[in-house]
């Protein structure tokens, strides 16, 4: 399970969404926090007051992780840990870098937040890091619901979309780790999708039952869905019908079942989901 997470927070309402799932997240999984506040060269004189801000919202979130860690965990488990850093350079180089020198195995970050005047999106600081990270990437949606933050769903199922490649299977691991850690209130519901054509359907089915079935024989409740059509749009199309408390997915891999390249579809999916948190694995893990 992780143990240290990074959180990208620059100042902007947008990107402080990402702050109250990350203290939520922390809190109930037990992992220490480095809240990262990036600076452009050419804002640097603004450093004094940028640190004074990344260093209150560290202190926020150590308290407020605590206080979810403490309802979750008891008082054995020990206290959660939360750091202020502030960079200069470019979002995306620096947040790569600071994983790497610290040791760190999450990227928590928002979709869409500010850099200086600029709003940027995922086509930029965002989609580069996926692009590069090493580690998993937790995307936060800026249109998050407040069910989703409390973990509160209803039915609180994950949801694994799957090409049928080894490397998209490597999601499912994860996944099934954060349902085990889920505090008090029990997993919920693991579904493993496939979209693919009518004509493979039923391969599909049988593909997710095999992988489905250890899952329930160590007491997880897993559902299998295989559907037809358009991977991205099916995707979007069944969270609409079917609210979701997360979606885990491999950013990169060929499939045996359908010649999609599995990326693309996760590709799409990112730029589509508005409401959903994603935690993205490399492909290559």
């Amino acid at each position: 399970m992780y143990k240290k997470m990074v959180v990208l927070l620059d100042g902007s309402k947008l990107a402080e969404v990402v702050f109250d799932y990350a203290q939520e997240l922390s809190g109930r999984l037990g992992i220490d926090v480095g809240l990262l506040h990036v600076c452009r060269p050419e804002e640097a004189a603004q450093l004094p007051m940028r640190r004074a801000y990344i260093e209150q919202m560290a202190a926020l979130l150590c308290a407020s992780a605590e206080q979810v860690r403490a309802k979750y965990q008891g008082d054995s488990a020990e206290c959660i840990q939360a750091h202020g850093h502030v960079a200069v350079g470019y979002p995306a180089q620096r947040i790569l870098e600071y994983v790497d020198e610290n040791d760190i195995d999450l990227v928590v970050m928002s979709t869409h937040g500010s850099s200086g005047e600029k709003v940027w999106d995922i086509g930029e600081v965002a989609n580069k890091v996926i692009h590069a990270s090493k580690v998993p990437v937790w995307l936060v949606p800026t249109e998050l619901r407040g069910e989703v933050i409390s973990d509160s769903v209803p039915n609180r199922s994950t949801l694994v979309p799957l090409s049928g490649s080894k490397s998209s299977e490597g999601a499912i691991r994860h996944a099934v780790d954060l349902l085990q850690h889920r505090g008090v209130q029990g997993p919920g519901e693991l579904v493993l999708l496939h979209v693919g054509v009518e004509d493979r359907l039923a391969e599909a089915k049988e593909y997710l039952e095999g992988l489905a079935r250890p899952l329930r024989d160590s007491g997880l409740a897993v559902r299998t869905e295989a559907l037809r059509g358009e991977p991205d749009k099916t995707i979007i199309s069944y969270l609409k019908d079917n609210p979701t408390q997360l979606i885990v997915m491999a950013t990169r891999g060929k499939s045996r079942i359908s010649r999609r390249i599995f990326g693309s579809v996760t590709e799409s999916v990112i730029h589509m989901v508005k409401v959903t948190p994603l935690l993205l694995i490399s492909g290559e893990e």
